[in-house]
């Protein structure tokens, strides 16, 4: 091989070798540019799935902590219900006191006067966790709540016979006690404990 050759070999080398310098870098970068191309779907994917699990987590964890509250023994605000009864009697209503077991609790109390007419109202927590009340008046069954009105259904509890009337949402006995009208009412859930609210009723006021 000439010493020119030699050469011209030595340069296209060079050359070459040059030419990879060069594109080191750019390749490189290139590579780099695809990585974090494809890194970004998966962090994208990764994000989705956190809020996707977040969305089904966060209902569920209100159901748990709504059912807990449900099945633990729930504290009520219990009333004394002594002020509005002593009134009630001193304006000629017998102001009945239901025999109630203790876990009956009276959550509220209401006295209505007009003229000579009487409402007193007492509303109890019953050992099932529903809202009973107790009311009684010298007038009518429409002084307590309009809606009663007509004959109503027999019901016969605690030898006493009651008129019911029913709605979406409760249920109401009503009968005449000791010449006062007697008004029991429930949400619909705790209708059944109704026939417990009047043997208690009958019991105190011996009838």
């Amino acid at each position: 091989m000439s010493t020119e050759e030699v050469k011209v070999e030595a340069e296209v080398e060079d050359g070459a070798a040059a030419a990879a310098a060069e594109r080191g870098p750019a390749d490189a970068a290139a590579a780099n540019a695809d990585a974090a191309r494809s890194a970004r779907p998966k962090q994208r994917r990764m994000r989705d799935m956190a809020m996707s699990m977040a969305v089904l987590l966060v209902p569920i964890g209100l159901f748990y902590v709504g059912w807990e509250w449900v099945a633990s023994d729930r504290q009520v605000s219990v009333v004394d219900t002594t002020e509005n009864h002593s009134t009630a009697a001193s304006l000629g209503l017998a102001a009945i006191e239901p025999e109630l077991s203790e876990e009956w609790k009276a959550i509220s109390t209401d006295l209505a006067v007009d003229g000579e007419q009487v409402v007193l109202r007492t509303g109890y927590y019953s050992p099932d966790g529903h809202g009973l009340q107790l009311s009684e008046t010298n007038g009518t069954a429409a002084d307590v709540n309009e809606d009663l009105t007509g004959a109503g259904t027999p019901v016969e509890a605690a030898g006493i016979e009651w008129a019911a009337y029913e709605s979406d949402d409760s249920e109401t006995w009503v009968a005449e006690i000791g010449g006062e009208t007697v008004v029991l009412s429930a949400e619909a859930d705790g209708a059944g404990e109704l026939p417990e609210l009047a043997e208690g009723v009958a019991a105190a006021a011996g009838a």
